[in-house]
């Protein structure tokens, strides 16, 4: 059944009607591009290769193209609102001692925050870093 170059030509044409219509990437395709080399082989007459060639080339395929596939459809990364809030003032509403936590308001909403110094309620504080839920201030002067 799979002598003819015909039937490996229509199989490649199918995957790759099914890469168009499905969501994955380049997965049929890849098979698709075995089955055309497959073909290729059937043109010159070596029947016996062609199922080998078939599964090194898709596999080859899978394999190589995975990593440029992720790398072309991976999305830029962009700084999280949090990060907005560095540099930024707030107000001390609990107190915040050294290796215990305090609570800031910033902009309307209130956050548990830390730092080296004791900082009295009510100062004013300077974000310097966010790690997690929590705020890393210093003390303004």
């Amino acid at each position: 059944m799979f002598e003819n170059w015909l039937t490996w030509a229509v199989i490649s044409a199918i995957l790759f009607i099914i890469e168009m219509v499905s969501p994955t990437v380049f997965f049929f395709a890849c098979f698709a591009l075995g089955a055309v080399f497959a073909a290729v082989t059937t043109v010159f007459g070596l029947m016996w290769l062609n199922w080998a060639v078939f599964f090194i080339v898709s596999l080859s395929a899978i394999i190589f193209s995975r990593p440029l596939v992720n790398k072309l459809m991976k999305a830029p990364s962009r700084p999280a609102n949090v990060d907005a809030l560095i540099n930024q003032e707030a107000v001390v509403l609990e107190e915040i001692k050294p290796n215990k936590f305090g609570r800031v308001k910033i902009e309307g909403e209130e956050w548990l925050a830390e730092s080296s110094e004791e900082i009295r309620k009510g100062s004013k504080v300077k974000i310097i870093e966010v790690k997690g839920a929590r705020l890393i201030v210093k003390k303004i002067d």
